[in-house]
């Protein structure tokens, strides 16, 4: 019999876009590696089925229960590994299989929001999907499950210790702290911080291609871009000279070419950040990510310093509200008196990061390197990069940095953007991280942004 457990606001957000669009593919996430000489399916199947054991989320489902939605964990779940013999296929044909593997439906209520598949070429080699549907998992569950994954493959095969990190409770006990904080003063202070930071703002907008629809398309693509090795290895010396954050001086020049482009001088970004504050949560699956908000508030002499800064100064004002469900948020917002509209956001932006996993498997995750090779529980993987969470919002910019790269993906809802227009602004997103990092004291409004033209250097995932 399943055990009844509460959700997280962020999990019935979630449950409400599924039941809403239930075929839609916006908020599938995953990752994928490249495997040089394949596993033995059977083996993996075992590893599969013992990482099931140790994660309860990949034996849930999800539905209602006494007008709520609710997970379902059952003992013994329906989670198995599937195996495609792929031939001789091509790499691009393989390129298209994974991606509709990644984007195939999940039915929610009757299986498991997780899906493992294994392809084998008869050249020896393969790739491994570790697919999920974000209302069970997120980007630093993604690399959990994989991890563990390896391991237990290699446990399995040889019959040594996996060496995994032992659980110390599980995602229930961050729904019972959230429903915790909701209950108590500081909750209530947490939700009037979030109010004054959005109230007299509005949620950046760009100019759009194609009249916005009715109702959001859920589909979209995605541009990536390289930050030059140069830029990228003087960033960090840039910010550091400046008194901020990496994060905090690619957010600002984000905010700055957003200025440019709109003319807009108080806007807000979302910025879907991370709720694991302990280190067992760093090993749990889950949905751990809340997405907050930066303002940004330009004058005609606001330099790129000066956003940077304010972008740290909001985090250190929020940090600690992180944990507050930005879902209520704009609920209460949309209800306030003078409220202009109930989204808060329509852009994001986001900095990942290899830095938190373990050496070892960090270069198998590196998108700057995408045909890197290297030896990880007794296999020989890469990484394989993935085209997902496209159409969610307007925009969203990840940036995404590996050892001594930094990437930059521009994910777009295709009914709003034509890819030139994204491709263009790509570019010049590069040139204002370039200034930026060169010369923090410039002025946004009088930054050459657009002074050269915007080559097509972007790749499509």
């Amino acid at each position: 019999m399943a055990d009844i457990r509460p959700l997280s606001h962020g999990q019935e957000a979630q449950w409400f876009l599924h039941q809403l669009v239930p075929g839609a593919t916006a908020y599938h996430t995953g990752v994928a590696v490249r495997i040089s000489r394949s596993p033995d399916p059977a083996v993996l199947a075992r590893a599969v089925d013992l990482l099931a054991v140790r994660h309860d989320m990949l034996r849930s489902t999800f539905g209602i229960e006494a007008g709520r939605p609710v997970r379902r964990v059952a003992p013994v779940g329906t989670l198995r590994l599937e195996h495609r013999e792929a031939g001789a296929m091509s790499d691009e044909a393989l390129r298209t299989e994974v991606a509709a593997a990644l984007t195939a439906p999940y039915r929610l209520e009757e299986e498991s929001a997780f899906r493992f598949v294994l392809w084998t070429r008869t050249t020896g080699d393969g790739v491994l999907l570790v697919g999920g549907h974000h209302i069970a998992t997120d980007a630093a569950s993604d690399t959990v499950l994989l991890r563990d994954l390896l391991r237990l493959h290699e446990s399995c095969a040889t019959g040594g210790d996996p060496g995994l990190p032992v659980l110390r409770g599980g995602f229930d006990d961050e729904v019972a702290k959230e429903q915790a904080l909701l209950a108590s003063p500081r909750g209530a202070d947490l939700g009037r911080y979030w109010q004054g930071v959005c109230r007299g703002s509005a949620a950046a907008e760009l100019p759009t291609d194609l009249p916005r629809p009715a109702t959001q398309s859920l589909a979209g693509d995605t541009c990536r871009v390289t930050v030059p090795a140069a830029t990228a290895a003087r960033l960090r010396d840039a910010a550091r000279a400046a008194g901020v954050t990496p994060f905090a001086l690619l957010l600002g020049s984000f905010q700055a070419l957003l200025y440019r482009s709109t003319r807009r001088r108080d806007f807000l970004v979302g910025a879907p950040l991370t709720t694991r504050m302990s280190t067992n949560s760093r090993h749990l699956v889950g949905n751990f990510i809340n997405t907050v908000v930066f303002r940004a508030e330009i004058t005609p002499v606001t330099s790129f310093r000066d956003l940077a800064e304010s972008v740290m100064e909001q985090v250190k004002s929020g940090v600690d509200a992180i944990r507050y469900p930005f879902s209520l948020v704009a609920r209460d917002l949309g209800r306030a008196p003078g409220a202009e509209r109930a989204r808060v956001y329509g852009i994001t932006f986001n900095m990942l990061s290899t830095a938190h996993l373990e050496p070892a498997l960090r270069p198998v995750l590196d998108a700057g390197r995408p045909d890197a090779t290297t030896e990880y529980a007794g296999l020989a993987v890469g990484p394989y990069p993935l085209p997902q969470q496209e159409g969610q919002l307007d925009l969203g910019v990840d940036v995404v940095q590996g050892a001594d790269t930094l990437t930059v993906d521009f994910r777009y809802d295709g009914a709003l953007f034509e890819r030139e227009t994204v491709e263009r602004l790509a570019h010049h997103y590069l040139r204002a991280v370039e200034i930026a990092t060169d010369d923090p004291a410039t002025h946004v409004a009088r930054a050459p942004l657009w002074a050269a033209p915007a080559p097509r250097a972007t790749t499509e995932i």
